[in-house]
């Protein structure tokens, strides 16, 4: 299949020789291609990355992030930590209106997180907040989050991810018309867009794009083809890899690569009786080589890992031990686990079968494809499902699969861990997808939560990563490379670390963009 797909775009660059220039809006519009379409329009409900896009672009959290991952300002123009760290007071902007001409206040922040802090809001993201006691607005332009210990964690859930939406709006509401403070605002949708336009009251200014076309765009030839062609003008992390050298090499196109903090997976379910069993996890793990992955498949755009953490992060370790490509030692712990070879050496009969859900994405199928070679060697036979992302992400909420495939975007605090792995945290109340659980592991979760200084929870998620390396909830793939591919005429752009669009808010048209460096090739 990968073979197919290179052959297919290697034919296609022949057959058409160079294409014109695609074709730039003239109507200072940006047309971006995503994956899959936005589900869910309220920030305190949606999970699914492709949301927290629109998030990105037309909401603001309490906070927000830089290109570093560090924590700045965002509605809140300053905060504080009172009460021996029990307390954080956040100080609002004064400038700030909702896209319908109110002013933010301090009742729009209690509603907004009151809900998930009481659990009174149906959410997977309650769970983060288990550690706040209550959220309260001292004047028009201040509020308090109480907790019940110093929460080092409590700034990596107040970012756009859970955006502050209006006081007294449902969930049902902001699906039917969303409402935030972001540079853009909703203004159309359908199925397979969400057509946002610059919000001439944006408290930094008003952006210099005067509208922003979030598309679905489902197949990954197909976005590589409208790149070309000028239909969609930007595309960050969705495009296949092997086609990147070929924009790299392109005069008429810019490439931005930066590693990032997206994070390549397999979640395992563990109340499957297969795999309940960690003989058969790690036998898994064992089957596959990452190294070869990531340099053929994904052509160097990653790096792999034993952790969630990305490379450089201050709570990451970089100690743990890598699972190495062992096919035979992984046909050794499944004669242990008691399924030992059916037809002896050499044969063609699988040990046994694990169903192994992914989206229709082409480079998630092919990824998909590479694996099963892989497993296969050690006896294992992966039964590929790909499903409309929709319908993947649903069966994965609610447990119905063995195996699945997915990137984990916004890692910015470790107590990401909690959020997917703590016991407490099972769909809805979390994103404990693979129902994982672990008493000591919870114990240390709640106590590395519980400090706000790293120096003193870097430790406790040290230990946290060597258990949970150890017990192989998710079989850990590799942290991804950002790539961004736009037209040279778009300038501006900037990475973040999940790869999220915040950028786009500063991203500008050049009539005149400077003279290339290099030119096409023949």
């Amino acid at each position: 299949m990968r073979i197919a797909l290179a052959v297919a775009l290697a034919g296609f660059a022949v057959a058409c020789g160079p294409p014109p220039p695609p074709t730039l809006p003239t109507d200072n519009s940006l047309t971006i291609a995503l994956e899959s379409a936005p589900i869910q329009f309220d920030p305190r409900v949606a999970t699914d990355q492709s949301s927290s896009r629109v998030f990105e672009l037309a909401m603001n959290g309490l906070v927000t992030k830089d290109e570093n991952g560090r924590f700045v300002p965002d509605l809140a123009e300053r905060w504080e930590l009172l009460d021996g760290g029990t307390r954080w007071r956040f100080h609002l902007r004064r400038d700030v209106v909702f896209h319908d001409g109110r002013p933010l206040s301090a009742a729009d922040v209690v509603w907004t997180y009151s809900g998930l802090v009481d659990g009174t809001l149906a959410s997977a993201k309650r769970g983060a907040y288990a550690q706040v006691a209550g959220v309260a607005a001292v004047d028009e332009h201040t509020v308090d989050f109480t907790t019940r210990g110093p929460f080092g964690a409590l700034l990596g859930n107040l970012t756009a991810y859970v955006a502050v939406v209006p006081a007294g709006r449902t969930p049902e509401e902001m699906n039917e018309r969303p409402i935030g403070t972001g540079p853009f605002r909703v203004v159309g949708r359908s199925p397979e867009r969400v057509e946002l336009a610059a919000f001439d009251g944006f408290f930094r200014g008003r952006p210099p794009l005067d509208r922003v076309v979030l598309r679905e765009v489902p197949d990954a030839t197909v976005r590589v083809l409208e790149l070309r062609k000028g239909t969609v003008q930007l595309v960050v992390n969705g495009l296949p890899p092997d086609v990147v050298p070929l924009f790299e090499g392109d005069e008429r196109f810019r490439v931005v690569r930066q590693t990032g903090s997206g994070y390549i997976y397999l979640g395992l379910n563990l109340e499957d009786p297969i795999l309940a069993d960690l003989r058969v996890r790690r036998a898994l793990a064992l089957s596959l080589d990452r190294e070869t992955l990531v340099r053929t498949l994904w052509r160097g755009l990653g790096v792999p890992t034993e952790t969630m953490l990305p490379p450089g992060f201050w709570a990451r370790h970089d100690e743990l031990e890598p699972i190495p490509h062992d096919p035979a030692a992984a046909m050794v712990l499944l004669d242990e686990a008691g399924f030992p070879d059916p037809d002896g050496p050499g044969g063609a009969a699988p040990r046994l079968t694990l169903t192994y859900k992914t989206s229709t994405d082409e480079t998630s199928v092919l990824q998909a494809q590479v694996l099963q070679a892989m497993a296969a060697a050690a006896g294992i036979r992966l039964e590929i499902r790909s499903l409309e992302f929709a319908t993947l992400f649903s069966d994965v909420q609610r447990g119905i699969f063995q195996l699945f495939s997915l990137t984990r975007t916004g890692i910015d605090d470790p107590d990401i861990y909690a959020l997917v792995f703590h016991s407490r945290n099972v769909p809805p109340k979390g994103a404990n997808r693979g129902r994982y659980r672990n008493r000591e592991l919870d114990r240390l979760l709640e106590l590395g939560a519980s400090f706000a200084e790293p120096e003193r929870r870097r430790p406790i998620y040290l230990e946290v990563q060597e258990i949970v390396a150890r017990d192989l909830p998710y079989v850990s793939l590799f942290t991804r490379v950002n790539v961004a591919v736009m037209p040279r005429q778009l300038a501006g752009f900037r990475h973040f670390p999940s790869g999220e669009l915040l950028g786009v808010r500063d991203l500008r048209w050049e009539l005149s963009p400077p003279t290339p460096s290099r030119s096409t090739p023949p």
